[in-house]
C-alpha cells in the first residue's frame, strides 16, 4: 500500500477544509457537503484515509493524509515542518474573490518548489462557495502554468471534484513509487 501525504495549501478562507472534508469522508450524514460546518484551522490538521486509485490499468491501494494548513500567516512558522515528506499539493483559492488567485505563486514558492514536486504532483482547485461564473479565467501564476487546474463547487460538481482528485492521487502514487524505486536503488548501488 502507498503511503501518501498531501498538503491542502493557499489564502485563508478559501474553501480549503470544505474540500479536504468532503474529499476524505470527514463529512458523515451530510446530505449536501457544501453545508457542512467549517470553521477557520488553527496550524494545520490532519485527516486520514484510504483510496483505491488507477496507475497503469491496475488498482493500487493508498492511505492517504490530508494536511489542511491554515492560510493564516500568523502560523507560518510551522510551514516547513508540515511540508516534510509530502508527496502533492493541493492550491486552493476562493473563485468568487477577485485577485484571490494572485498570491498562489508564493503559496506555490513555500510548499512545492522546496520539495522539488513537478507539475502532476500539484493541483490548483479554484473553490466557488455559491454559483460558479461562467468566465473563468485561470491563475496568472508562472509557476502553476502547467498545473492541472479545476473550478470546484461542492453543490454542483461533487463528483467531478473527487474524479480529479482520485486522478491527481494516480500521479502522486506514481512519484511515490517512482522515488521509492530511486532510493532503493541507491541502497542496492
Amino acid at each position: 500500500m502507498s503511503e501518501l501525504k498531501v498538503l491542502f495549501v493557499g489564502p485563508k478562507e478559501g474553501g480549503k477544509s470544505a474540500l479536504a472534508n468532503f474529499l476524505s469522508d470527514a463529512v458523515q450524514n451530510a446530505d449536501n457537503p457544501a453545508l457542512a460546518p467549517t470553521r477557520p484551522t488553527v496550524g494545520c490538521r490532519v485527516l486520514e484515509f484510504e483510496r483505491t486509485v488507477k496507475r497503469n490499468d491496475q488498482q493500487v491501494k493508498a492511505s492517504v493524509e490530508v494536511w489542511d494548513i491554515s492560510g493564516d500567516r500568523a502560523y507560518e512558522s510551522g510551514w516547513a515542518a508540515a511540508r516534510h515528506n509530502a508527496l502533492g499539493v493541493v492550491f486552493v483559492y476562493d473563485g468568487d474573490k477577485p485577485g484571490e488567485d494572485k498570491d498562489l505563486e508564493q503559496w506555490h514558492k513555500w510548499f512545492a518548489e522546496p520539495l522539488g514536486l513537478r507539475e502532476s504532483q500539484c493541483l490548483v482547485m479554484c473553490h466557488h462557495k455559491g454559483e460558479m461564473t461562467r468566465s473563468f479565467k485561470p491563475p496568472s501564476a508562472k509557476s502553476l502554468s502547467k498545473v492541472h487546474i479545476i473550478q470546484t463547487n461542492l453543490e454542483a460538481k461533487s463528483a467531478v471534484i473527487r474524479d480529479e482528485f482520485d486522478k491527481f492521487l494516480s500521479e502522486v502514487v506514481s512519484a511515490s513509487l517512482e522515488r521509492r524505486e530511486r532510493e532503493e536503488q541507491g541502497i542496492i548501488g
